[in-house]
């Protein structure tokens, strides 16, 4: 077994960071985007319809986009429009594009698992909007939106590793640039492996530890 040099490991650490930053800001990205989103879909009346039709046609479309091709879609567009920013802002804008389509589509199937009658009771006992959503509707769509999001956002990490066509050096682009410098591949890429896994393994525990909270409530 050969011994990573110290620039094999520096190269590591920074792809794993920027890895952890794809994630991390994509992730963020999506959730406030599914927030969005969900709020437009569930909204009601005539003054907000074309916001519904799009918002709901946005979910639609997106996820039957491959990651890979929203990620082109959105380099190109950025570079044709003049818009100076790096390839690793542009990943992060892409995975947060598709992550809210996701996401909010986890949510929104969430809040439709709430009976309807207990809506209708907080209403009968006229509680106002915040708390109807604070006391009646989050905690109990909650236990049908979390795992399912955390499980996605596990999934998504791997994902990442297509930033690596636009030029973002991240984990799996790192052991590439290892294995080409004459690096055994199986060392490398079981170093990447670890890593991926040092990642997601944390989400992973927090998705259990919170269904059995879910299920013990």
């Amino acid at each position: 077994m050969i011994a990573f040099s110290h620039y094999d490991t520096s190269l590591l650490l920074q792809a794993l960071l920027r890895t952890i930053i794809l994630s991390v800001g994509g992730g963020l990205m999506g959730v406030a985007g599914a927030v969005i989103l969900t709020a437009l879909r569930l909204s009601g009346g005539k003054v907000l319809l074309p916001l519904r039709l799009l918002a709901v046609a946005y979910v639609q479309i997106i996820r039957r986009i491959p990651f890979i091709v929203t990620l082109y879609i959105v380099f190109f567009c950025t570079g044709m429009a003049g818009v100076d920013v790096s390839a690793t802002v542009v990943a992060i804008g892409s995975i947060g594009l598709i992550a809210a389509a996701y996401l909010s589509e986890i949510l929104h199937g969430g809040i439709l698992t709430v009976p309807v009658e207990q809506v209708e009771a907080a209403l009968t006992l006229d509680l106002p909007l915040w708390a109807r959503w604070r006391y009646v509707i989050v905690p109990q769509a909650m236990s049908a939106v979390l795992p399912p999001a955390i499980g996605y956002l596990v999934l998504f990490i791997k994902d990442t590793a297509l930033a690596s066509q636009i030029g973002v050096v991240e984990l799996s682009q790192a052991g590439v640039i290892l294995s080409g410098r004459g690096l055994p591949s199986a060392q490398v890429f079981c170093a990447v492996l670890l890593l991926y896994f040092t990642i997601s393994y944390p989400l992973t525990c927090l998705s259990r530890l919170l269904e059995k909270r879910i299920a013990v409530h």
